[in-house]
Formats: C-alpha cells, sequence, structure tokens
C-alpha cells in the first residue's frame, strides 16, 4: 500500500516523480482558463451567472451573488454553540498571532550626516481572497486569510467562495474574522471578477488563496492587472522521524495529507528501514476506519511514500532539497535540527505536533508554498497585505555629502539631467574628472 524506497538505491527517474510530486502541466488548462476569465471580463455579472450555473449551481441568480447580513443571522442559528464557539476560539487564536507581526510604522535611520533613510509600512487598500468550497466547508481557510488581512490594515477585505454547498460554517468564520464583502462566486469566476471587477464585485488590488489547478491558472493569468499571494499546488508533508519514532504517529500524519486528494503527499523520511516498513503496517490497520480510504488509497500509490536514508544528515539534505509544506520533525530534541531546516512552508517540531495543528488551531498560517516554492517563498501572513514605501530626508549638507557619488555615476550612466537636478540646488562649479 506505501511504496518504501531505499533513496541510494533509487532509481533517477522515481526520485525525480517524488521530488517534483503534482506538479500539473497547467498549460493543458490555460485556453479553457481564459475564455472564461474573457467571459468575465467582458460580460460581467452576466457571466458570473453564465459560470455558477455551468459549474457549481443550476439555478443560480444574481440576487443570491452576495452575502447579505440575514444569510449571516441565519448562518448562526444552523449551527450549534458549539461549532460557534470553536470558531470564535479559533479566529481568536489566529488573531493574536498575526496581530503580534503586524505593523504599521514608519522608522529612519542616519548613515550619513544630513541624510535620514528608511521606510513605512503601510496596507494595501483592498484585498480578494479566494476560498475553496467546493467540496467541504473551509471555514478556517476563511478565517485565516481574512485575520492576515485584517491585522495588516486592510480596510476592505472581499471573500469568493463557490456555491456548491451552502455552508454556514463559511459565513460564521468570514463574519467573526471580520470580512467586509462576501461572494458566492469562486474558482475562474471568482478570481476574474476581483482582478477586473463587475457591476457586483469592485476589483481589488491583491488576491490570495489556495484552490484547484483552474484558480490557480487563473491567477497566473490575471497577474498584472492585479497582484497575488503565489501559485499553490496540492497539499503535501515530510514526517522526518528517528528511528525511535511511533510508527502510528508517522502512519496518522501520512494518511493526515493523503486525504487531501489523490495527488496530494505524505512522505516518510527516515533513517531506520524498520520505521518505514511499521509505518507502513500501521497505515493498513488505520486506513479502513477513515472515511476518505479511496482518496487516501489513490494518494498512497502517487506521490506519497517511506524513504530510507542512509544517516540523518541525508535525511535533512534530502528534506531540505523537497521543501516541504509542511514538515514534521519527529525526535526527542527538534529544536537541535531546526537550525538545519532552510526550506519547509511551516515547521512542526516534536511528537504531539501533528500538521492538523497548524490547519486548524495553533493560529499560523496554512495558506502554504508547495511543490518546492519553500525554497524561495513564504506563508500568507500579515506581509502579503502591506507594502513597504523607501524614505529619505535630505537636508543641504546631506545632498552635499552624496553629490560626488551623484556626479561620479550619472556620468558613467551619462545621465547629466541626474547630475543637474543636483547642481541646481548646490551650484557646485565643477563636475568631477572620472576619465
Amino acid at each position: 500500500m506505501l511504496n518504501i524506497y531505499e533513496w541510494d538505491k533509487t532509481d533517477r527517474k522515481t526520485k525525480t516523480k517524488i521530488l517534483n510530486r503534482a506538479m500539473t502541466d497547467m498549460s493543458s488548462v490555460e485556453n479553457s482558463v481564459r475564455k472564461w476569465i474573457d467571459v468575465i471580463r467582458t460580460e460581467g455579472d452576466n457571466g458570473i451567472v453564465k459560470y455558477v450555473r455551468q459549474f457549481d449551481k443550476k439555478d443560480f441568480v444574481l440576487k443570491n451573488c452576495r452575502v447579505k447580513k440575514n444569510d449571516i443571522q441565519e448562518a448562526y442559528k444552523k449551527v450549534s454553540t458549539k461549532v460557534v464557539d470553536t470558531i470564535k476560539r479559533q479566529v481568536t487564536i489566529a488573531r493574536k498571532n498575526a496581530l503580534s507581526r503586524a505593523q504599521q510604522e514608519t522608522v529612519m535611520q542616519t548613515f550619513v550626516p544630513g541624510v535620514q533613510v528608511g521606510y513605512k509600512i503601510t496596507p494595501i487598500e483592498s484585498a480578494g481572497l479566494a476560498v475553496p468550497a467546493g467540496q467541504v466547508p473551509l471555514p478556517t481557510v476563511m478565517q485565516i486569510l481574512t485575520v492576515n488581512a485584517k491585522a495588516a490594515g486592510v480596510p476592505r477585505v472581499v471573500a469568493c467562495y463557490p456555491p456548491t454547498g451552502e455552508y454556514p460554517e463559511m459565513l460564521i468564520a468570514a463574519d467573526m474574522a471580520g470580512t467586509d464583502e462576501i461572494y458566492r462566486v469562486g474558482g475562474i469566476a471568482g478570481i476574474a471578477a476581483m482582478a477586473y471587477g463587475t457591476e457586483t464585485i469592485q476589483p481589488v488590488l491583491k488576491i490570495a488563496g489556495p484552490g484547484s489547478i483552474y484558480t490557480q491558472v487563473a491567477k497566473k493569468l490575471i497577474f498584472g492587472e492585479t497582484a497575488i499571494d503565489m501559485i499553490a499546488g496540492p497539499s503535501e508533508a515530510i514526517i522526518l522521524a528517528a528511528k525511535d519514532a511511533n510508527p502510528v504517529f508517522c502512519a496518522a500524519d501520512i494518511m493526515a495529507r493523503a486525504e487531501h486528494a489523490p495527488d496530494a503527499a505524505g512522505v516518510l523520511v527516515t533513517p531506520s528501514m524498520k520505521l518505514a516498513q511499521a509505518t507502513k503496517k500501521e497505515i493498513e490497520k488505520q486506513i479502513e476506519k477513515l472515511s476518505r480510504c479511496e482518496i487516501i488509497h489513490e494518494s498512497l500509490q502517487r506521490y506519497s511514500c517511506a524513504i530510507v536514508v542512509r544517516d540523518w544528515e541525508e535525511a535533512i539534505d534530502l528534506t531540505n532539497e523537497y521543501a516541504p509544506e509542511h514538515l514534521e520533525i519527529l525526535i526527542k530534541d527538534p529544536f537541535q535540527v531546526l537550525p538545519k531546516i532552510k526550506n519547509a512552508g511551516s515547521i512542526f517540531l516534536g511528537v504531539y505536533a501533528p500538521v492538523a495543528v497548524g490547519d486548524y488551531a495553533s493560529g499560523t498560517s496554512h495558506i502554504l508554498p508547495t511543490g518546492g516554492w519553500a525554497k524561495m517563498a513564504s506563508a500568507v501572513t500579515v506581509k502579503d497585505f502591506q507594502k513597504i514605501s523607501e524614505i529619505q530626508y535630505v537636508t543641504r549638507e546631506g545632498l552635499q555629502n552624496l553629490e560626488e557619488i551623484v556626479d561620479v555615476v550619472s556620468n558613467i550612466e551619462n545621465l547629466d539631467a541626474h547630475w543637474n537636478s543636483i547642481n541646481v540646488r548646490i551650484n557646485k562649479k565643477k563636475r568631477a574628472n572620472v576619465k
């Protein structure tokens, strides 16, 4: 059921498949996505209706596109007090974490007499959130994106989700987190509407959020018109485990990733063949009790596996090369290993920190880079909804101290007007000789 590979004996083709995982060729769907983007861009609201009726809800009508206050009030009545209290607790923890990172400040420092330089952090003015909900409700995605955008200070936060199912938990999470506008339109149409605007939905400056390959290609195609967070793929995790790790935990954590989708990846990396084999047996014991066992079966045959390495150093090197979205470190003192980890979207330290904690409860962002993007990208956090302006304040003394640099470099670049803009202020008689 779970493939086990001895890494130094594994052929190159298999290694490449494991490392590349579900890096689906996006070009295969680009034409279809571009067509629907053009429909929304040119037809506006009518285009939204066409899209939603074809893919999500046959009887969809435009008046139901925007979620109204009474819709949210009704949502609270449809779920138990326990659910409401849990979502409230979840949002509270996430908000505390986000606010601890939030900065709206101006910082100035002096390195040259008469010259102050620094930066000013301000929020973007509007953000659009793409929230999947095609198969199951994802209130955690709704709240974590909204909480970070609001903690950043964004005044207008718009969320779009598909109306495939009326999930009251989605609306409760959006309300508690502070979403300003909620629309029942997802996928390509939601991305296009937030990018270009329609009669009902005004455009935003940046779009963030996970989703299917169609949603991600739509984000790719509208980039330039609107900013985006990143292109994200299926869920993935590496479980980095010492030889004395508990195979019960390893098996459970592999399947927690695998149940997301057939192309998700749960990968055990360990120097112990004994642990890999025990984990395989544990999966066979646990899987039949799980509701999404068919999806897990398929995922285990594609990109999920156990990799046995020579030693712990090779395990760390492989992990950094893989650059997982999620990384669990199952050893007695994970803080010893932490400094050696270079590439991971979110890191879970110790045997009592499964990825599910980050997904649902710890308050950290779980909108993360996938497919190796953790080598150069980060989780979606407060910083994704803010921008930094460079600042310089210069006195006459400061300008005189910097003039020679401008003089010499502008001469090299043959841009006389640059130096002239300095000279008219300080009236230098002669330019520097750089020949």
